[in-house]
This record gives structure tokens, C-alpha cells and sequence, in this order.
């Protein structure tokens, strides 16, 4: 998977511009708040439907204006494809692909996938476990349709059965219609549950492997899904099981937690169980990374998670995603920079901010495409000529 070019129109701070990408790493260097994540933005919102920055698409379009466009050219073994995206004030969004408009956003995914790794991701050890789910739910959602057909259906019986125990806790409704979204959320969720247990599998062991090379086989990193009826210290049983637990199993775990609940569920008017509290944890050489790992430890995981999903994708769709890298590399030491650019160099195509080059070496620059961003301009940058000071 390439992105040729990419064109935006009233997008953030580009009145219009367009930039050509190079099949591998391509740099755009320049002081902060000149519009580099907002090239990124574009990438993943053309790839997702959606920002990772804001929920909110009118903030995507430039100030005082009423539209904004963004066109990408794909390269893909399948051949070449143009995947436009149309914001309008007070209308629905709109994707078209080689012409042909979208009918659904669910249609949207898979013809540009990508893997974001920026400042916030490095919370994915210690920070939230909607972080981590987050983190599951953008993996899985663009490789498989029926995940994401599962991730809708369940939303949507989710928050019915929260309107109906918000009534029954005030009163305003009986316990009847609990037996009308109850096997649906069990069945959804059971199955939301499933898939992830099967990606966090094939997660884990690519990163265990990425995270040995990474330290020297000094650490030994492993990944385990905690979903919300087990005790987060009973996780290696999950873990280590030959497969993850059968259908089946999942399901009576659902019910018996649903049951363990109810009572709660009644009174505080929300539901308490499901995979909308489930987690991931990491652990190295057998010690809790979240809790005990040093901030460099924790950044090594994350590294090897983003490597890791990388190669995911790859097995599930024959091609490698694009890798977005916003302000990252200044985060990590010489050694981790190396290793990073090493294991993904000419595999993956590459789009990177950063504001100095200064942690570039002359070969990682050399084979470059290195563009300056100046208050929503983007032009070539000699660095050669001009030194790697940003002007």
C-alpha cells in the first residue's frame, strides 16, 4: 500500500496543497503549529472517516469556510485508485473511490489502511484501557468487515439497554424488556470478545519477538487479552491456553457475570459488563510493564505493539499499511530510532513529522523525500545545501 499524492483543499490550515510521497520515508520537518499533523490528520481520516484528534469534523475545515476536500492517489497490488473525502458544513460527509461514492462509511475501510504512532500512543502501557481498546478496535475494524459489522450491532444494543436500565432505576420501567437486549449483547459481545483474543494472540507473538531483538534478549515482553470477567491476576491462564477459550466458554462467562450484576446494573442505571471494559496487559520478563516498567521500558513495548501491528495487517491483507509517525522519533533514544528504521526500511512506506533532523542519520536522509512546512505551505527541502537546521 503507497500514497502517490495527496491534495488538500480548505483542509486545517491549507488553503490548497498538494505533496508528492516517495514509495519509502518521506520527512516534513518544521516548527509546531505550522501544519505537519495536519497532513497526517488527512492520511487517517481518509483511511478511518474520522480524525484522531477531534470528534468534531466541522473542526476540520478551514476557518470561515464551508467545505473542505482532501484526494489521495493509492498504489496497491490490486493497481492504482483515487479515494477522495468531502466535508460540508450541515451535510453528511462524503468518500468516493475511483469515482464511485461510498454508500456507507463500513465501505471505506481497507482501501487505505494505516498505522498511527504518535506522542499519545505512548500511553497505550500506562495510560487508560480505552486506550487499549481503542487501540484493538482500529486494528481490527480495518481488515475485517464482520468485525466491524459486530462493533455496530453491539454499540447499538448497548445503548438501548442502558435507556432501559436508566428507566428501571428510576422507576419508569420493568425488567421485561432486559430479556429482549440481554442475549443480543451476550451473543455480540461474545464474539467482539473472540476476535480479539484471536488478534492479540497474533499481536503478542510478533511483538515478543520485535521486543527480544529490540533489548537484546535481555527482556522478555509478553501481551495478554483481559477480558472483563477475569482477574487480571489470573490472566496467564488465558494467556498461555494452547488456543483462546471456545466460543462457547465465552458465552457462559458473559451470562454469569451479566447474572453476578444485575442488582448493580438495576440500581445505578448502566450496563456494567461487557467488551467495553475489557483490557490488554503487558508484562515483561514476567513483571507488570504498566505498573513497574521504567518509561523507556514502557516506550520499547509500544514500539515493538506499532511494529507488530504493522506485520498484522500485513498477514490479513497481503500488503503492508502506511506508517504515520507523528513526532515520535524525538521520543525515543539513538539505539531505538535505529532499530525502528531498520526493521521497517524499504517494507513500508512511511510519513514522518518532526521539527529538526538533527536525530537523522545522513543514510536515513539520503533515501528521503524531505519537505519543509511553513504556516500551511509545503515545499521541498534541501538539507544538503541548507543545513538540517529548520529556516
Amino acid at each position: 500500500m503507497r500514497v502517490s499524492e495527496l491534495t488538500l483543499r480548505q483542509f486545517r490550515n491549507y488553503t490548497q496543497e498538494s505533496l508528492h510521497f516517495n514509495p519509502n520515508l518521506n520527512i516534513l520537518v518544521g516548527d509546531n503549529a505550522q501544519g505537519k499533523t495536519n497532513v497526517i490528520e488527512a492520511l487517517y481520516f481518509l483511511a478511518l472517516g474520522r480524525s484522531h484528534r477531534t470528534h468534531l469534523d466541522a473542526e476540520l475545515i478551514q476557518w470561515e469556510k464551508d467545505w473542505a476536500s482532501l484526494v489521495a492517489s493509492l498504489s496497491s497490488d490490486l493497481g492504482k485508485a483515487e479515494l477522495k473525502a468531502r466535508l460540508q458544513v450541515g451535510k453528511r460527509k462524503r468518500f468516493q473511490i475511483s469515482g464511485n461514492e461510498l454508500k456507507s462509511l463500513s465501505q471505506l475501510y481497507g482501501h487505505l489502511t494505516v498505522v498511527l504512532f504518535s506522542p499519545d500512543d505512548l500511553q497505550l502501557v500506562k495510560g487508560s484501557p480505552s486506550l487499549r481498546r481503542q487501540f484493538l478496535d482500529v486494528l481490527l475494524a480495518q481488515v475485517s468487515a464482520v468485525y466491524r459489522r459486530y462493533l455496530v450491532d453491539y454499540s447499538r444494543v448497548l445503548q438501548q439497554r442502558n435507556s432501559t436500565l436508566k428507566l428501571i432505576s428510576e422507576k419508569k420501567s420493568g425488567l421485561e424488556m432486559l430479556e429482549v437486549f440481554d442475549p443480543q449483547l451476550v451473543e455480540l459481545g461474545s464474539r467482539i470478545i473472540q476476535e480479539r483474543f484471536g488478534a492479540v494472540r497474533s499481536l503478542s507473538e510478533r511483538a515478543t519477538e520485535i521486543h527480544r531483538q529490540m533489548t537484546g534478549d535481555a527482556e522478555v515482553l509478553a501481551m495478554a487479552y483481559v477480558p472483563f470477567f477475569v482477574n487480571r491476576d489470573e490472566t496467564q491462564l488465558w494467556e498461555y491456553s494452547d488456543e483462546p477459550p471456545p466460543f462457547e466458554r465465552i458465552t457462559e462467562m458473559f451470562e454469569a457475570a451479566l447474572q453476578r450484576k444485575r442488582r448493580d446494573e438495576q440500581r445505578r442505571g448502566v450496563t456494567l459488563v461487557g467488551p467495553q471494559r475489557d483490557d490488554i496487559s503487558f508484562a515483561i520478563n514476567d513483571v507488570d510493564a504498566r505498573t513497574y516498567g521504567s518509561q523507556g521500558q514502557q516506550r520499547t513495548v509500544v514500539l515493538s505493539c506499532k511494529l507488530a501491528e504493522a506485520e498484522f495487517i500485513r498477514t490479513q491483507t497481503g500488503e503492508y499499511p502506511v506508517l504515520l509517525l507523528d513526532d515520535v522519533m524525538s521520543e525515543l533514544d539513538a539505539g531505538r530510532r535505529r532499530f525502528f528504521v531498520e526493521a521497517i526500511k524499504k517494507k513500508i512506506q512511511i510519513v514522518l513529522t518532526t521539527t529538526g533532523l538533527h536525530s537523522f542519520t545522513e543514510p536515513m536522509l539520503r533515501d528521503a523525500s524531505v519537505s519543509l512546512v511553513k504556516s500551511g505551505v509545503i515545499e521541498p527541502f534541501d538539507y544538503r545545501s541548507q543545513g538540517r537546521a529548520v529556516p
